[in-house]
């Protein structure tokens, strides 16, 4: 029987080395991310058809039951519109800043690292000791320091957390500032990527800069701007930290008054116990993430 030469077996040797290698170290974070991603996905679909309640011992199947209930629940309507409106606002916003900044911190070298630094920090930064500076900045009377800034120039105190429209811009503007960088960063390194002969022939060609960014620099970021309206996306339908933070706690702010998705699952499933309920309207909330997501896959296909 002929036997494999000496390279082939160290070869061998070596690949089994790196596959046990690469399965040790790799086990236990996909054992982890089964535990806390997916098994609760299959979780929550098979309690979204049951009347299962934390605080009730015996559940039973009631098929659509709680998704016809949703729509008949008037605090669902009002959390599902907000969020609607959350993720209008911050998408785009998130989207249109992010880029201006990357074009603009592309276009000047000096310091580069420093302002990418700077933008990217308030993305590291923990959202609740964040949310809760950002609170007493929006504190009502004099207290906070908008108001403050506002009777230095001469104008009256704004209550920027007791009204609900303005609160839910006060909290996507927030929301917006914690994750600009991520996307400043991921931009800067996808115009980094284009060549820079394709900028100079464009401007050889006698295109002014927004006529280069229009037709040299957008053009080949599509797939980076499609991960970052994805990613903007997501993050906008399932904020909740923010709004709960800024607007629970207290008798200064919309408290129940305002409440997105996320926020009225939240109080359904962990307040109230329904996990059933909850479970169904989280159902939802995929389903539209999702579909969101695939408008965006056909909207930059069509245009690729």
């Amino acid at each position: 029987m002929a036997t494999l030469p000496r390279a082939t077996r160290s070869a061998q040797s070596l690949r089994g080395d790196q596959f046990r290698f690469a399965l040790v170290v790799f086990l236990p974070i996909m054992a982890l991310f089964l535990v806390i991603r997916i098994i609760p996905i299959f979780q929550m679909l098979a309690a979204s058809p049951t009347n299962l309640n934390l605080r009730r011992p015996v559940s039973r199947f009631v098929g659509l039951e709680n998704f016809t209930r949703m729509w008949e629940d008037p605090t669902f309507l009002q959390a599902l519109g907000r969020s609607l409106q959350f993720v209008a606002v911050a998408l785009p916003a998130e989207i249109i800043l992010g880029l201006l900044v990357a074009i603009l911190m592309n276009r000047v070298l000096r310091f580069e690292s420093f302002y990418q630094t700077l933008y990217f920090l308030p993305y590291i930064l923990p959202m609740v000791p964040a949310a809760i500076v950002w609170k007493w900045i929006y504190s009502p009377g004099v207290y906070g320091l908008a108001n403050l800034a506002l009777g230095n120039v001469g104008l009256g105190p704004v209550g920027w957390l007791t009204n609900t429209q303005l609160a839910l811009l006060v909290i996507i503007g927030v929301h917006v500032w914690k994750h600009l960088g991520f996307f400043v960063v991921v931009f800067v390194v996808g115009l980094k990527s284009i060549p820079a002969d394709l900028r100079e022939a464009a401007k050889l060609d006698g295109a002014s800069e927004f006529q280069v960014v229009r037709s040299v620099d957008l053009p080949l970021l599509k797939p980076i701007l499609l991960f970052g309206a994805t990613m903007a996306s997501i993050w906008a339908w399932s904020s909740f930290t923010e709004v709960y933070v800024m607007t629970q706690g207290s008798d200064i702010s919309a408290g129940s008054d305002l409440k997105v998705l996320v926020s009225k699952i939240y109080e359904e499933g962990i307040e109230y116990g329904g996990v059933g309920y909850a479970s169904a309207m989280s159902l939802v909330l995929l389903a539209i993430s999702l579909g969101l997501v695939g408008i965006l896959f056909a909207l930059f296909r069509e245009r690729t």
